[in-house]
């Protein structure tokens, strides 16, 4: 069954992120207007989508998460398998369009057996709402956030160190 979830995942990533390349470019005006009507801030998309064999990586290996918040008190960790893949889940195909503006408030490692194997910071407000992914140190990658990412960002920062179980 999870093979199968997984799978399905999976596709539906490379499938949509196949859609979002092979798409003509629009014009400025209507590209402005939906991105305004999406909630998304205008700007650029300077970095692509995470690649599928690293989300792969992820769910396959990933034991460990953590989230270390810049202006809080506490971070969050997680080490239960459902939970570090329910978080996977909250990383979007999507890739967002970038502001200036939007400041990261903290930052996300994605750990494999004590090892940090991917590093990525957390965009969170309600005009910026992305990961940005590293690798080799520098800037390499951004992906929007699921809803249900934003749900569980809402409540971790709102009711501080007590992640929603199952989330």
């Amino acid at each position: 069954m999870e093979r199968f979830a997984l799978f399905v995942i999976l596709t539906g990533f490379l499938i949509l992120s196949g859609c979002q390349s092979g798409q003509p470019k629009q014009e400025s005006g209507q590209e402005s207007r939906e991105e305004a009507s999406s909630g998304q801030p205008a700007g650029e998309k300077p970095y692509p989508s995470l690649p599928l064999d690293t989300l792969q990586m992820l769910w396959n290996q990933c034991d460990y998460i953590d989230y270390v918040f810049y202006y809080k008190d506490f971070s969050v960790s997680q080490n239960q398998q459902s939970d570090i893949r329910a978080s996977i889940r909250h990383i979007s195909e999507e890739v967002p369009a970038i502001s200036p503006s939007c400041q990261p408030v903290g930052r996300i490692f994605y750990q494999v057996q004590g090892e940090n194997r991917l590093e990525a910071d957390l965009y969170f407000s309600p005009e910026c709402s992305f990961f940005v992914f590293y690798e080799d140190g520098k800037k390499a990658y951004a992906n929007a956030i699921m809803p249900a990412g934003v749900q569980f960002f809402n409540q971790v920062l709102s009711t501080g160190a007590n992640p929603p179980a199952g989330q």
